[in-house]
């Protein structure tokens, strides 16, 4: 199984590669894809990291999710068509999508969580056309194909609900108690 974490300038470092990590930490493959012509990357925090593909040479069609971080550059995955074109077959075919922070906006604006329930960072909730916003009591949420999350904070939760879902609800738990997230 694999997870393409997408990458943009100003994506929210810790959104990102906490999740990675958990992701790895339970035996997925993650690939990080660059949208930005370029494999190195800045995220918002001024770090460069480098990118294990490009967009425009990667092929999609082995990945069971697609994961979006979140942060200022959020607003950069919106110039990119064929992000949006790939966003909207995955949603279409009832692939998992997963989106953090302020990333959520995205698949709002694209009509996929109308009707889901959904969350994201605070401010953000009138992006969430048609979901059902869920509100600071929830860190992460699951609705059909889509996963959202609140931010930085959040991100373990993030990484977690996914294993959960790819692996399963005890990989999960043994993994929360192994990184000394839960006891």
């Amino acid at each position: 199984m694999k997870v393409c974490a997408i990458l943009t300038d100003g994506f929210e470092t810790v959104e990102c590669f906490a999740v990675v990590d958990v992701l790895k930490r339970a035996g997925i493959e993650v690939d990080t894809i660059s949208i930005t012509g370029k494999k190195e990357v800045v995220s918002a925090q001024g770090i460069t990291v480098v990118a294990d593909h490009l967009f425009g040479s990667y092929e999609f069609d082995k990945s069971e999710v697609i994961f979006l971080p979140g942060g200022p550059g959020t607003k950069n995955y919106f110039d990119r068509k064929v992000l949006m074109n790939l966003l909207t077959e995955y949603n279409d075919n009832g692939n998992r999508i997963a989106a953090i922070c302020a990333a959520p906006s995205v698949l709002g604006k694209l009509g996929f969580l109308k009707g889901k329930k959904a969350t994201c960072f605070p401010g953000y909730e009138d992006t969430l056309e048609g979901a059902i916003c869920l509100g600071s009591k929830v860190k992460t949420v699951t609705d059909g194909n889509i996963t959202t999350s609140r931010g930085m904070g959040t991100s373990i939760d993030l990484g977690l609900e996914l294993v959960r879902i790819l692996v399963s609800d005890k990989a999960a738990k043994d993994l929360a108690k192994n990184i000394q997230y839960e006891g």
